[in-house]
């Protein structure tokens, strides 16, 4: 794959990161309650960490890593990813902060399920969250991801120490079955 793959759902654009979204960054990431859910984000989030962001998510060999820049209206409030695509992938994900519990990064990861598992056939992709973040355990398991265990992680945004996680996974057949059950489900 040469060209990295832009996605677009009824209210996003999922585009590749560019140098001209580091103020953007900066601004969101310095948000201790986005970096503290993170593994590898600092706090305070720096400049020098923006530049470590952008060089890592800038396309480059796209077989390998994909990461998202996630638009509402133009604007970048968030962004998504998968890495190593060659084996194991494992996603992540953040938003801004004022975007919480609005359905955008549901909509956001379920078009990055839909493309890297459907359209790029990966056999299973997983992620985790810290248990004390429950919109993301929640977001998880709406998509539908199984629970395949727990475990310890560290996040460069806490004190020294390590910190409960959950572990899941999702195969493509779980991926449709969660929504044809979300098609399926009665109105209430």
């Amino acid at each position: 794959m040469t060209t990295f793959p832009r996605l677009r759902t009824a209210s996003l654009t999922l585009r590749e990161w560019k140098k001209t979204d580091a103020p953007r960054v900066l601004e969101l990431l310095q948000n201790q309650n986005i970096t503290r859910m993170l593994a590898s984000a600092p706090y305070p989030y720096t400049k020098a960490d923006v530049e470590v962001f952008l060089q890592r998510f800038m396309p480059g060999d796209l077989s390998e890593v994909l990461n998202w820049a996630v638009e509402l209206q133009g604007e970048v409030v968030g962004s998504v990813g998968a890495w190593p695509l060659h084996k194991a992938p494992a996603m992540g994900w953040w938003l801004a902060e004022e975007y919480w519990q609005k359905g955008i990064m549901y909509e956001a990861v379920r078009e990055v399920l839909r493309y890297l598992l459907l359209d790029r056939e990966l056999p299973v992709l997983d992620a985790d969250a810290f248990d004390d973040n429950p919109g993301s355990l929640a977001l998880i398991r709406k998509l539908g991801f199984q629970q395949i265990g727990t475990d310890t992680g560290r996040s460069r945004a806490r004190p020294e120490g390590e910190y409960p996680l959950t572990l899941f996974s999702i195969s493509p057949l779980d991926f449709i079955s969660a929504q044809q059950a979300k098609v399926e489900a009665p109105v209430q």
